[in-house]
């Protein structure tokens, strides 16, 4: 997964930072903020060349369709629930499972981490190396030590050590502030099943499938089989332990070599358990083109 080129032109900048500030407004259920930012999209995107408005004239046409959809149904909540009971008893059961490598492996928890490789017929190749959380902050992949600052803000603000924050308390404004708007996703995994995680938001910035916007597609409909399962298993894992997870990334996927780090966030919408992830994504400049 490689990230696009630096925008030039001013408009189209503004054009993609409203574009993904309007989508992680609508994942929140801030309908006033999302209708704000869809307007300004409006606007701003017809100061673009005909080939770039187009871009966003059907993007503009489901952002206005999901502001309806949601229109009436929002629901804030600020509870406060300790999830560390619901945690335990997830790392329980995985820890039974004999088919599992044990989540310090699996994660990073310390340097003997092994990666786990995948590749098939098609000459398609994914490589995922667990890193811990600790490397995070040593990165050299652009904004992805401050999204986690504000990951673990939010934590603290919940008043418990274990708490899983809610989406609701995100903010897209500081997300835009580190120069991550854009790279990030939000994941739909309220589901039990994997395959029917849904892909909320999908940064802009981010191409994966010959640029292809992956917004609204469940992660059982990626065409490629070891790609799907790659990341199934990942978010999975962090769905059921409420734990962050980092990784870094090389993969060629129909041709094309990508290489990036990931950062997976836990959050809640119910305060009952984590069901969204928000997702990093960003190059690095550890391995050379």
């Amino acid at each position: 997964m490689a990230t696009s080129q630096p925008f030039i032109d001013s408009n189209l900048r503004r054009c993609h930072d409203l574009l993904n500030m309007a989508n992680l407004f609508l994942a929140q259920n801030k309908l006033a903020s999302a209708g704000s930012a869809i307007g300004a999209l409006r606007a701003t995107s017809a100061l673009l060349s005909s080939k770039d408005a187009d871009f966003f004239r059907g993007r503009l046409i489901a952002l206005d369709q999901e502001h309806v959809r949601r229109g009436g149904s929002h629901i804030k909540n600020n509870k406060i629930v300790d999830l560390s009971a619901y945690r335990r008893g997830r790392l329980e059961q995985r820890s039974m499972a004999s088919s599992t490598m044990g989540l310090k492996a699996l994660y990073g928890g310390n340097r003997s981490a092994r990666p786990a490789t995948a590749e098939d017929d098609r000459g398609n190749f994914i490589y995922r190396m667990p890193m811990s959380l600790n490397e995070v902050s040593t990165s050299d992949s652009l904004g992805m030590e401050n999204l986690f600052q504000i990951w673990q803000q939010a934590q603290r603000s919940m008043g418990r050590p274990q708490s899983i924050p809610l989406l609701s308390d995100m903010d897209p404004k500081m997300i835009a502030d580190i120069g991550m708007l854009g790279f990030v996703h939000v994941i739909d995994v309220s589901s039990e099943n994997p395959e029917n995680f849904n892909v909320q938001v999908y940064g802009s910035r981010v191409t994966f499938y010959n640029g292809q916007n992956l917004s609204g597609l469940k992660i059982g409909s990626f065409p490629i089989p070891i790609y799907r399962e790659s990341v199934a298993t990942d978010y999975n894992t962090v769905r059921m332990t409420g734990v962050p997870a980092y990784h870094r990334v090389i993969a060629t996927v129909d041709g094309s070599r990508r290489h990036y780090t990931r950062l997976l966030l836990p959050f809640s919408t119910d305060g009952n358990r984590p069901d969204r992830l928000l997702v990093g994504v960003r190059t690095d400049n550890w391995l050379p083109e």
